[in-house]
């Protein structure tokens, strides 16, 4: 039997008229790096509140490593680490001030193992720098510091490293690997696909509240019917003529010596060119289609979330 460190049937959080989450239902399983993608306003930031017990869900069920994430607070909290997107701390305090002041919160948490958190997260070199004075990958890796706190079974992180230089955001990745590997669940809320497709062991899609997918990175990328890159090469009135095989949604351009386009059915669209080829007896080389990709699965999931209705109100 699978165990899930979020158990989310049902969701709803209404802000007035307006539903943030609408009957949303999620599971992440224990141990694993769970990847939540959505565009803005989608209701990612509303999730992770529901699950650390911030906001009450007007209808549902919700269970946080098996706790009742409001009523059950004083026992979950011990167990979860957050880094949400802006932590607040007043940017005069030394990082060591910080680290030190915080174990207060954590009961049994020594200095020793402050010192063992920032030497991991490679915050030592810092200690005595105010948080002004860091750059933002070394002020993500004070709040993942403090998340870190007590061994938490549950790591939720809210858009770690939104604004991050390269070598700063991979380093973040490799703190949050090193948490999976230790045991502990991260649910990790991003606009980076890269990041997703780098961590994630599964990916959900938010949109309008909702799930609209779920599944590895793997299993997203083939699972929704999105147009792949093809191509072929050829001389250019060869290129012309195929260019008419082609639907006129799948909008064909040429690079060099190569015929580009946008295919939704790419054995189709190569059985045609195939078959011209053989008539005409025309010499075709270098022929690619795209592999199919999350960027591709999910901007089709959203594009097609955002479509405007095109049936009419039969009472209108």
């Amino acid at each position: 039997m699978t165990d899930y460190a979020i158990r989310a049937e049902g969701i709803t959080v209404q802000y007035g008229d307006f539903k943030a989450l609408n009957d949303l239902t999620f599971f992440a399983e224990t141990g694993k790096i769970i990847g939540l993608l959505g565009p803005n306003g989608a209701g990612k930031s509303t999730f992770v509140d529901t699950v650390i017990g911030a906001r009450k869900a007007a209808q549902g069920s919700i269970r946080t490593l098996s706790f009742d994430p409001i009523a059950q607070a004083k026992e979950l909290r011990p167990n979860i680490g957050i880094v949400l997107q802006s932590a607040g701390f007043p940017t005069g305090m030394k990082v060591k001030d910080i680290l030190f002041s915080w174990r207060r919160y954590i009961p049994g948490m020594t200095k020793d193992d402050v010192l063992g958190i920032a030497k991991q997260v490679n915050l030592a070199y810092l200690m005595d720098r105010p948080l002004s004075s860091l750059s933002g990958g070394e002020s993500r890796r004070v709040d993942i510091a403090i998340a870190l706190y007590g061994n938490p079974k549950l790591i939720v992180l809210d858009e770690p490293t939104t604004g991050l230089d390269p070598i700063s955001r991979e380093n973040v990745w490799d703190i949050i690997r090193q948490q999976r590997d230790h045991g502990s669940t991260v649910l990790l809320t991003t606009h980076y696909l890269d990041e997703v497709e780098a961590l994630s062991d599964s990916v959900s899609v938010i949109n309008h509240g909702h799930i609209t997918a779920t599944g590895t990175v793997e299993q997203l990328a083939v699972s929704v019917p999105a147009p792949r890159l093809s191509s072929v090469s050829a001389q250019p009135e060869i290129l012309q003529a195929l260019t008419q095989l082609l639907p006129p949604e799948s909008n064909p351009g040429y690079q060099q010596n190569r015929l580009e386009w946008l295919s939704h059915n790419p054995a189709s669209d190569m059985a045609a060119i195939y078959r011209a080829c053989f008539e005409q007896h025309w010499e075709i080389s270098d022929i690619r289609v795209e592999k199919p990709s999350l960027r591709a699965a999910y901007s089709s999931l959203v594009e097609e979330q955002d479509k405007p209705s095109l049936v009419k109100d039969e009472h209108q």
